[in-house]
């Protein structure tokens, strides 16, 4: 019987470990840089397993990342969120043009399919 306990703990335990290493999280919430707008929650399953067709399309500076590796990835406010270099778009900046979700990732995309949000309340939900 200690076995079957044993076993069935070591499934719980592991399964979601393996589910969550082959896509990432089901949901991330961008809360950077919340302090001027709310912040974002973003289904990144959805986008994971459905919606692009490589990890690096959002991962870019992890190119050839595929979901099946365990590899730790770098979060977006580690080059993004206090940019040192002018070139790189801060997460702080409010322009859609600026921002590095706004455009080239998340509004140039959703524009693109003619799905997703595009305006700023509908991802900057507040609460």
């Amino acid at each position: 019987m200690p076995r079957m306990r044993s076993a069935a703990t070591v499934a719980t335990l592991l399964i979601p470990m393996l589910l969550l290493a082959h896509h990432g999280p089901n949901k991330v919430t961008i809360d950077a840089a919340a302090a001027k707008q709310p912040a974002v929650t973003f289904d990144h399953a959805a986008h994971a397993t459905k919606l692009v067709k490589t990890c690096d399309t959002c991962h870019h500076t992890q190119k050839g990342l595929k979901s099946e590796q365990e590899t730790k990835v770098v979060k977006c406010s580690t080059c993004h969120l206090n940019p040192k270099d002018p070139k790189i778009p801060g997460m702080r900046e409010m322009s859609l043009a600026k921002n590095p979700f706004h455009a080239p990732l998340c509004i140039e995309c959703h524009k693109a399919q003619k799905k997703g949000p595009v305006a700023c309340t509908a991802c900057h939900v507040k609460k």
